[in-house]
């Protein structure tokens, strides 16, 4: 019996020992005793019996008062042993001659004891029972997690939804969640600003934003269109979440930014807000010169920590600071206006932006620290020497992470503050940062992305994790917090990375990791699984700049979210697909990646659907992988199918011959229906919280089709006009109003 591949993440020391197996009990009856030895008032503690008490009997179908047989099982805790790494989450098992010692070297470490032994824990030929072994455990990094965005799909997460992912952390045991409860973007969709606010604030109470809802759903029939604020802010129910999260061994705790990522504040209280050249309020970003600034901020925390924080004994807080710079469509009334953060007036201007961030951080730094947080988090990107691109040359600051240090130092800070250090690249050489500058003795994290973009297609930035991971296995960061959005078909990423924060060089290599997933979930049909996995990488990879990156193809280019940004000398809304069809349909070498695709996932998509149907597997995840794949392929087959009728349209043109439209028009209805399909595959296999916005996307595809179908069946030949790079002029207004 092997039971070391269902262990996740990967133990840091594991051997199998000579002795008989253990048998537990059958379905029904239970062979075991649970004695524990813990602490009284020890609520982790205390939750680790309570767990493995009630999952132990539920595997075996039994009521947990009845187990009271051969096997002892015990638990307990102890010292740990001399040198461990992060001891008070270290454990150690052992299982032999018909007992299983679980022994935590603190409650943390017991309660990953417990999660370690239920993953061994499976019935299989009609019996439950684990073979002789020991093993000794701990993680590399103190902490482990997500960060949560503000963003589609968290917007409307009910409390279960919450209450989920902590659970889905436990299992990986991972151990801390940073929830955005504040950021903004540009205007996208509905011609609104994109504002998000998750927590409601007493003191200023215009600080809210709703969350639009505009889709058509197939399984339902309907069109769904609704205007709500996010569950979080309506049933206030953060305290809940963070106090679940300590039951279940995870730290649950606030991200909120400012000056970038901030357009609600100022728009809602412009009195705080930067100022232009004229002295007139740009709407986006503070005037750091003003001490209501401050005061309103400080009133913000404030009530965040007395409410959420205080009384459940967290002392963690985020205050983002990143991406601080000019944009466009920061204000719905003028979208092609430049605006920015950094304040003009006569306080401000012409002073050093680096000074004006550092000083900035420094004030709200200190203030968290009075009010006892004891790790504090922010971002590293402003105080790196990077360049940003043309056009954005206001985030550019320069080097300051030195100058960050002798801040930090100067204000008694060192020992609370903590830099996230992040980038997208999938290539070490690519990375924004090139260290994470350990000689300076700041404590830092690593935050590699999770694929993030969930609402586009799944992607699957293993080496990012990797990359990250090594980078923290060299320069002894403390953790490793994702950038994320959720959606469990990342479940492979969330692996892969509890693995490389838990056990670095255990985990091995990429190829390591993903044979090491298709195995935990697919045992029996590894092969299959293996195979399947391995095409969806094929269908995504990246490249390091040079040649075609299929994941930017699938996800900046045909998908439709990045036509919902504002950009310079574009009509606004975009014109879609009419912009995709120049970048992709005409670029031949794009189009022979598109139909690689197109054949890759469909083999995929019909794996996993196989292995859906196979109860030896995990069949939740392999119907999400059939979902994925299936998007691949339809996006792929939209395009394919693009090409075909832009090309039949320029002959159409020419000869205005009906038959060449009624085989556009039999390729729009085709496509129409085949979007529909996808659209209720995501129905039967996602959560409601994603639907949103997931499906809006899909429905502007569907739309376009049914729009296009509906204008050849009504229009005569003679009549007909086919642009495929601008064919505005049969969109609906249902068409309109999802743009």
């Amino acid at each position: 019996m092997g039971i070391y591949d269902r262990i996740s993440p990967v133990p840091q020391k594991f051997g199998y020992l000579d002795g008989k197996e253990i048998l537990l009990g059958v379905p029904g009856c239970a062979n075991y005793t649970i004695e524990a030895n813990v602490p009284e008032g020890c609520e982790l503690s205390a939750n680790a019996v309570k767990k493995l008490t009630e999952k132990l009997a539920a595997k075996l179908a039994v009521c947990p008062c009845s187990a009271k047989g051969e096997v002892k099982i015990t638990l307990q805790l102890a010292d740990a042993p001399e040198g461990m790494k992060n001891a008070n989450q270290g454990y150690a098992i052992k299982a032999y001659d018909n007992a299983i010692a679980l022994t935590g070297y603190g409650a943390a470490g017991l309660y990953y004891a417990v999660t370690t032994l239920l993953q061994c824990l499976k019935v299989e030929e009609g019996k439950l029972a684990v073979p002789a072994f020991e093993m000794e455990d701990h993680p590399d990094l103190k902490t482990r997690g997500h960060f949560m965005e503000t963003r589609y799909g968290s917007n409307l997460m009910e409390l279960e939804d919450w209450k989920h992912v902590v659970d889905h952390m436990e299992e990986m045991k991972q151990n801390h969640l940073a929830v955005s409860v504040y950021g903004c973007w540009c205007v996208q969709y509905d011609g609104q600003v994109s504002e998000y606010i998750y927590v409601p604030v007493k003191k200023y109470p215009k600080l809210k934003a709703p969350v639009y809802g505009k889709y058509y759903s197939p399984k339902k029939g309907e069109w769904v269109n609704f205007k709500r604020l996010p569950p979080m802010v309506e049933k206030d129910y953060f305290a809940e979440l963070i106090a679940y999260g300590k039951t279940r061994g995870v730290e649950v705790c606030p991200m909120f930014n400012s000056f970038g990522h901030n357009t609600l504040i100022p728009a809602q209280y412009p009195e705080v807000s930067a100022k232009d050249e004229n002295g007139e309020p740009t709407l986006t970003g503070f005037c750091t010169a003003n001490p209501k600034t401050y005061e309103m901020m400080f009133d913000i925390y404030d009530e965040i920590i007395d409410r959420y924080l205080k009384p459940n004994g967290i002392t963690s807080f985020d205050v983002g600071l990143d991406e601080v710079g000019d944009g466009i469509a920061q204000n719905a009334n003028d979208i092609f206006k430049n605006r920015s953060p950094w304040c003009k007036c006569p306080e401000c201007a012409g002073k050093d932006r680096g000074q004006i961030y550092i000083n900035h951080a420094i004030k709200l730094l200190k203030h968290l620290k009075s009010r006892g947080m004891t790790n504090i988090y922010m971002y590293s990107d402003m105080l790196i020497e990077k360049d940003w691109g043309k056009g954005m040359e206001s985030y550019k600051l320069g080097d300051n992470t030195l100058n960050m240090y002798n801040a930090l130092k100067e204000n008694d800070l060192l020992d609370v503050v903590c830099i996230d250090w992040w980038t997208y690249s999938d290539y070490r050489e690519k990375f924004m940062f090139k260290t994470t500058r350990p000689e300076l003795g700041i404590r830092h994290t690593v935050k590699p992305w999770n694929g993030y973009y969930h609402w586009t297609v799944l992607s699957n930035p293993l080496k990012n994790i990797y990359h990250h991971g090594a980078v923290a296995h060299e320069e002894n960061a403390e953790g490793m917090r994702s950038y994320s959005a959720w959606d469990e078909s990342f479940d492979r990423n969330h692996r892969a990375q509890a693995d490389y924060a838990w056990n670095f060089v255990g985990a091995g290599s990429i190829e390591d990791e993903k044979a090491r997933y298709a195995k935990l979930n697919f045992p029996k049909q590894y092969d299959a699984a293996k195979r399947a996995l391995d095409l969806i990488d094929l269908c995504t990879y990246t490249t390091n700049g040079e040649g075609i990156s299929r994941c930017s193809l699938l996800q900046h280019e045909m998908s439709y979210y990045f036509y919902s940004y504002v950009r310079a000398g574009k009509p606004y809304p975009r014109h879609f697909p009419g912009e995709a069809v120049q970048a992709v349909v005409y670029d031949a070498e794009k189009m022979e990646h598109v139909k690689q695709i197109a054949s890759m996932a469909k083999e995929s998509s019909a794996i996993f659907d196989a292995l859906s149907k196979d109860a030896s597997g995990n069949i939740a995840i392999a119907k999400r992988f059939k979902y994925e794949t299936a998007n691949y392929a339809t996006l792929a087959d939209d395009y394919i199918a693009l090409a075909e009728m832009d090309r039949l349209a320029k002959e159409f043109m020419e000869t205005k011959c009906c038959c060449t439209k009624k085989k556009i028009q039999a390729l729009a209805k085709a496509r129409k229906e085949a979007r529909l399909a996808l659209m209720i595959l995501f129905e039967e296999t996602k959560e409601e919280f994603l639907k949103a916005s997931h499906m809006r996307n899909h429905t502007i595809f569907m739309q376009y089709f049914a729009d296009l179908e509906a204008y050849l069946a009504k229009t005569p030949c003679e009549d007909v006009v086919l642009d495929f790079t601008d064919n505005t002029h049969f969109a609906s207004e249902a068409f309109w109003a999802l743009r």
